[in-house]
């Protein structure tokens, strides 16, 4: 996933990411439209190959079914510069990336034009409603084709000149403050990365001089689309955590191959009388290792085929995980040929490995003491390797459960992490008016509407509304201005906020430490009044009341009339961070998430949830009806899924070691029975033998166990930085 190319994208290795960048921690900024623009039309060394996309919760209705789907608005030359036309249609035409509103055409996902549309061939011309309005379908997408971000399944396409129609309530179109949206573009054939670099830097300097206010101490950041990933912001957690997954995978198999090794070694001490009658007739040595290499090759070629079918149905499994996310999730992961091909030549190494040496043991030129039938175990150069193979097997095993241990009680730590608000006996519901036409005023009314209707549901306490939830990977910030404080060079300005209404933190269960909450009386044209947590009190006053402070931001004067906690805005791992919050009603949006408090199990209301916004409107979409607790399971769901393979491999590489364990230490006894017999015939009694059997295994697992021991010790630091 993190390597293979894109899915039906041209030459994707010639693609570059292109992010805004501030001082401080902002280095993969989003892009406005008008910077978009100009980097399309003046940076010369891209000559037009520049798109953009974001994402666009939108309402659609066809064949009597409305839904809400999270498709994605585009430039018009999205597919050209990917180089990927539609299978059916065409994609969006020059003079569709002018005239804002006037071009209501979109493009339909393959994957939901199978599944909505039935893999209907003559849907190109039809009309769907979109947000309350017709738009025609002009072509569905290849097959596999998911754009720059693989793991993602836009459902449909719609042009960017469209955001007002898309997402009402906002002018995005011309406001170069206003960032968000995603911009690539295709490094020309034989053009360096760092060539493209300098034209950028030096677009960036033409851009000060025209737009200081814009540009004054900000950039762009290139990132070409092999270090992309997902999204450069979480690549090196996924790097780092498919690496320690595959440094765990191989542990355990390290393991396998252990055990397997010493039971050919036990194997070659039953043939070595078979071995030195070939030796004896004239066999070379050579001709032996061959033999007993190919036994152990064929072994592993059968368990490679059957590790490859358990594999395939691992990833159907796998391909199957949904997450409670607006945005559809295809993880698409397949046996292509390179896993193939990795899979047949790691069988054969691990043929080689776990057959090299009982092949060179066993083919010993010892050809005497092999026909006279002479097998000892104690003592030899192959009973000090299976030794120190148990040793090693031990000291593995150690290793990763030592890690697992690790890894599992940082992820316990911080599902109990204070994330500043209380995620229990909550639920979600997100609706947007403007979607369905609404204006402002008609949709005031529905949400008041609505707030009652939920408040007098049995068993609700509180109820609130909010544009963010937080710990989902949704931010929104903007810069803001703090009356009689100096930023300091290179600080960051901008800052993390939401929308809320009056009820949201009762609902939310966030403590007010200071001040008042959002109030009836913050309306629309009252005093611009907004609630900041403690960090941003500590940031900007600190060891003074924050409270009546002025804060500028959005070109208006706020006054902070409450303070809260600090919490966790955008991930569990995050050092504190300023945060700030404004009422809905003087920061106006459409799309809004409900929250409700409940004496009981909110997954009870759900139905009511939804009989409600259906008295209201029976043709609104109501998405993502969800507890708090499933929905901080997004940020964790990576975590998790990393902590339970590695709680398992540590368990199963536990019960590969005491097996390994076992059957050495049983064919060590076997092979000592007339040695014991002698020692209980001189007057030993059966606790001295077994304690001497006991000694020799408990000596091998006390040294693996030190050496494992000390391993995980230094291992436990890296993994300390991971968590």
């Amino acid at each position: 996933m993190l390597f293979r190319p894109l899915p039906e994208v041209r030459n994707d290795n010639e693609l570059v990411h292109l992010y805004r960048s501030w001082p401080g921690p902002v280095l993969w900024g989003s892009n406005s439209i008008p910077h978009y623009q100009d980097i399309r039309d003046r940076v010369e060394i891209f000559d037009g190959q520049v798109a953009g996309f974001t994402f666009a919760p939108m309402s659609l209705s066809a064949d009597g079914i409305s839904e809400r789907v999270m498709g994605y608005m585009v430039s018009a030359n999205y597919f050209d510069v990917l180089g990927a036309p539609p299978m059916i249609g065409r994609g969006f035409l020059p003079e569709e990336a002018r005239d804002p509103g006037a071009h209501r055409v979109v493009v339909l996902g393959h994957s939901f034009w199978q599944t909505r549309f039935g893999a209907d061939p003559s849907v190109v011309g039809r009309t769907v409603t979109l947000n309350g309005q017709a738009w025609t379908v002009v072509g569905v997408s290849r097959e596999g084709f998911k754009g720059t971000m693989p793991i993602l399944d836009p459902p449909m396409f719609a042009p960017l000149m469209m955001q007002h129609e898309l997402i009402p309530g906002f002018d995005l179109i011309e406001s170069r403050g206003n960032n968000w949206m995603n911009v690539f573009a295709r490094r020309p054939e034989g053009v360096s990365v760092e060539r493209v670099r300098q034209s950028l830097d030096a677009h960036v300097l033409q851009l000060r001089e025209e737009f200081p206010d814009h540009y004054e101490d900000s950039g762009i950041h290139m990132v070409p689309q092999a270090e992309a990933g997902l999204h450069p912001a979480v690549r090196s957690a996924q790097v780092g955590m498919s690496a320690l997954t595959m440094v765990v995978v191989a542990f355990l198999l390290m393991i396998a191959c252990i055990n397997v090794a010493n039971l050919f070694l036990a194997r070659a001490g039953e043939r070595r009388k078979e071995m030195g009658i070939r030796l004896s007739l004239g066999a070379k040595r050579s001709r032996i290792i061959t033999q007993l290499l190919t036994e152990s090759l064929l072994f592993s070629a059968i368990a490679g085929i059957a590790g490859l079918l358990l594999a395939y149905w691992a990833i159907g499994i796998a391909n199957s995980l949904t997450l409670p996310m607006d945005i559809p999730i295809a993880f698409d992961l397949s046996l292509d040929r390179t896993v193939l091909l990795f899979a047949l030549g790691l069988s054969i190494v691990t043929g080689v490995l776990f057959g090299l040496a009982p092949a060179l043991q066993a083919s010993k030129p010892e050809t005497v003491s092999s026909l006279k039938g002479e097998v000892t175990l104690e003592p030899g150069g192959k009973n000090r390797l299976i030794r120190t193979l148990v040793v090693a097997q031990t000291a593995l095993s150690i290793v990763l459960l030592i890690s697992s241990g690790l890894f599992l009680r940082g992820l316990q730590s911080a599902t109990t992490v204070d994330k500043g608000f209380d995620e229990n006996n909550q639920l979600l519901a997100s609706v947007d008016p403007g979607l369905q036409g609404y204006d402002r005023e008609r949709a005031e009314v529905f949400y008041r509407e609505l707030h009652s209707g939920l408040a007098a549901l049995p068993g609700v306490q509180a109820v609130g509304f909010a544009s963010m939830v937080p710990l989902t990977l949704n931010s929104s910030d903007r810069g803001v201005g703090i009356p009689g404080y100096e930023p300091g060079e290179n600080e960051n300005m901008s800052i993390k906020f939401n929308m809320a209404t009056p009820g949201y933190f009762e609902a939310m269960g966030i403590p007010l430490l200071s001040g008042r909450p959002f109030m009836d009386m913050d309306e629309r044209d009252g005093a611009r009044v907004m609630i900041i947590n403690q960090q941003f009190a500590n940031r900007f006053w600190p060891g003074d009341d924050a409270l009546g402070r002025t804060v500028r931001s959005g070109g208006e004067e706020w006054e902070v009339v409450g303070v809260v906690p600090t919490g966790k805005y955008f991930s569990l791992g995050e050092d504190p961070e300023a945060y700030m919050y404004f009422p809905q009603a003087q920061d106006w949006s459409f799309p809004m998430t409900v929250h409700i408090r409940t004496a009981g199990d909110p997954n009870a209301l759900a139905v009511s949830v939804r009989r409600e916004v259906e008295r209201l409107d029976a043709a609104m979409p109501v998405a993502d009806v969800r507890t708090m607790t499933n929905t901080l399971g997004i940020s964790l769901f990576p975590a998790r899924v990393g902590g339970t393979a590695l709680g398992i491999f540590g368990i199963l590489g536990m019960i590969l070691a005491a097996v390994g364990i076992y059957s050495v230490m049983a064919y060590s006894v076997s092979q000592r029975t007339r040695e014991i017999g002698i020692r209980v015939a001189l007057g030993a009694d059966s606790g001295s033998v077994v304690g001497m059997v006991i000694k020799k295994g408990m000596t091998m697992v006390g040294v693996g166990v030190v050496l494992g021991a000390a391993i995980a010790l230094g291992a436990s630091r890296l993994m300390g930085n991971l968590i």
